[in-house]
């Protein structure tokens, strides 16, 4: 073949394949004014990433998360992946095409070994948690980072200091059950920056705009609601039946 009629073959630079599919999903993210959430669906999915198409944009490098399949019908909380943003392009017929990263960490990472701290092993696992001052009545909607048995990470734009207590709710399977749970603030850390609005500031009410990690410790016992398995970790499908099915919770 002659050097005039060759067709240049790009590379295929990702790690894993992807496979051509069409799902519901829902987005979510943080913006200044708390969480965000828009409809989308999937163009292609693969181990380690997406393509959803969504009416709303988000800034690359990003944090977001994704619940897919997504069914808007469900009254129950979802399980959600944690991604970041690589790409953003319009989309030919409006709205916008969005590759995200799922961020999912090997198990047994030593790096993250290195750094637990608690007696009870913690799982990765992305949950809606919403936390507030035991003297305020307005609680901050987060996502957490982390679970176990003694306590749970979560990102957060508020003020908190070592040694507060606080009230932290997880609406879902048996952790739905339990309500608001006392917990104390273990450990503040300033959270990596990312692109993306920054949450708005407002001393008054205590809200920094700067994210920090939290960790917090469960002041009282907790139902066997956290019986998240390593494979659950990468998996949501294999936590515990009543953690995935809220509506009928493991007795």
């Amino acid at each position: 073949m002659s050097a005039m009629n060759r067709v240049a073959v790009p590379a295929e630079l990702r790690k894993h394949p992807r496979a051509q599919l069409r799902i519901p999903a829902r987005l979510r993210w943080r913006g200044p004014l708390g969480m965000r959430f828009a409809p989308a669906h999937t163009i292609n999915v693969g181990r380690g990433g997406v393509l959803i198409q969504c009416n709303e944009g988000c800034d690359v490098s990003s944090r977001v998360w994704i619940a897919y399949p997504f069914d808007r019908n469900t009254s129950g909380t979802q399980p959600e992946t944690p991604a970041g943003v690589v790409r953003v392009t319009k989309a030919p017929r409006g709205g916008y095409q969005i590759a995200l990263q799922l961020d999912r960490a090997a198990p047994g990472d030593p790096r993250k070994i290195a750094r637990e701290r608690r007696s009870s092993p913690r799982i990765q696992f992305a949950l809606p948690i919403f936390v507030r001052a035991a003297d305020s009545p307005w609680p901050e909607e987060s996502m957490t980072q982390d679970v176990s048995h003694a306590g749970a990470r979560f990102e957060s734009a508020h003020i908190y200091s070592a040694g507060d207590a606080v009230l932290a709710k997880i609406p879902w399977g048996e952790w739905e059950d339990a309500g608001e749970m006392n917990a104390r603030i273990v450990r503040v850390e300033q959270a990596p920056i990312v692109s993306g609005l920054a949450p708005r500031s407002n001393p008054a009410t205590g809200n920094s705009g700067i994210l920090n990690t939290v960790c917090i410790r469960w002041d009282g016992p907790v139902k066997k609601a956290a019986h998240l398995t390593a494979q659950s970790r990468t998996n949501p499908s294999a936590a515990s039946p009543s953690l995935l099915n809220p509506a009928k919770p493991r007795r």
